[in-house]
């Protein structure tokens, strides 16, 4: 496995480093995100009681009137846009209004209102413990459980402490990685923040997967995630990322294979190690976690050691 995973860090540095075209890109996205801080500020504030709900900031754009794309889950499950500008803020269902009616049995659809009309404040509360009424995305289903359980402020009823979601502005923000415009744009989906003051990737496992197919995925995000890190801006995105400290030249990001206890017997434990990425250092974790399709119950891990 370390073999592979030496390989991967190896082919992964290669086409990152192929163009800096990128870099300009998430110089202009980390400028427009700190400059325009207080929209979205002002847009938590407005939607901040809507517990029920995951907003994901999906979209920076530094040369369109809309400077924020915010998805709208559900169960994980898309079922609204919505967009900022300067000056408005308006929501919009129309990708996802058959899935709307068919899941969840919503009839409401909106055409870029604004966030305070009636029409939306009616969608946004429909959703408010409705059971959906035929199959979800399972996987995103998942993941929104995890970062609920991992957004947890009391340790009290926390599973696992010392963890935090990377958000912005209190809006989850899973980063993109964009370095071919030609190429669809894949997310980093579970990062987080965790002891003592790293970034850490959990990647979760799906039953027609392997280990070694998740490992190297969230490998390729690691080796991404130092490098960018090392811009020019890259003292900004570790603002960002909720870091106050300096940048350092040798960087730790942890990675984190999550598997269901239903698939464990597919996967061999392993202790934590270390891999080096040129200057940084990428360090494997393992965890197992339990859920009563609600909920995640149990998790158990290599994270804190």
């Amino acid at each position: 496995m370390r073999k592979i995973l030496e390989q991967k860090i190896e082919q992964a540095q290669k086409i990152i480093s192929k163009s800096k075209e990128w870099q300009v890109l998430y110089d202009k996205q980390a400028n427009t995100m700190l400059e325009n801080k207080q929209l979205l500020d002002q847009f938590y504030k407005e939607v901040k009681n809507y517990e029920h709900l995951q907003f994901y900031l999906t979209e920076v754009s530094p040369t369109l009137p809309n400077i924020f794309t915010i998805q709208v889950k559900y169960l994980g499950q898309p079922v609204a846009t919505i967009a900022i500008s300067k000056d408005n803020t308006t929501i919009s269902t129309d990708l996802y209004n058959e899935l709307n009616k068919k899941i969840y049995g919503c009839d409401i659809q909106l055409k870029a209102q604004y966030l305070k009309s009636k029409e939306t404040i009616s969608f946004l509360e429909y959703f408010k413990d409705i059971i959906p009424k035929n199959k979800i995305n399972e996987q995103a289903h998942l993941e929104s459980m995890l970062l609920a359980e991992f957004s947890k402020t009391s340790s009290a009823t926390k599973l696992l402490i010392g963890i935090q979601p990377i958000k912005y502005a209190n809006i989850f923000y899973p980063i993109p990685i964009m370095l071919d415009p030609k190429e669809k744009t894949s997310f980093i989906e579970l990062l987080t923040r965790t002891k003592i003051r790293k970034l850490t990737i959990i990647e979760t496992m799906k039953e027609d997967q392997t280990p070694e197919t998740v490992l190297t995925q969230a490998t390729h995000k690691a080796v991404f995630l130092c490098n960018l890190l090392h811009t020019e801006k890259g003292q900004e995105w570790y603002r960002i990322m909720g870091f106050n400290g300096k940048v350092t030249s040798h960087l730790t990001i942890k990675v984190c294979i999550a598997i269901p206890e239903s698939l464990k017997a597919k996967v061999k434990e392993f202790e934590p190690y270390e891999l080096s990425a040129e200057t940084d250092n990428i360090e494997y974790h393992y965890m197992t976690y339990e859920t009563d399709g609600a909920k995640i119950t149990k998790i158990d891990t290599t994270l804190n050691n």
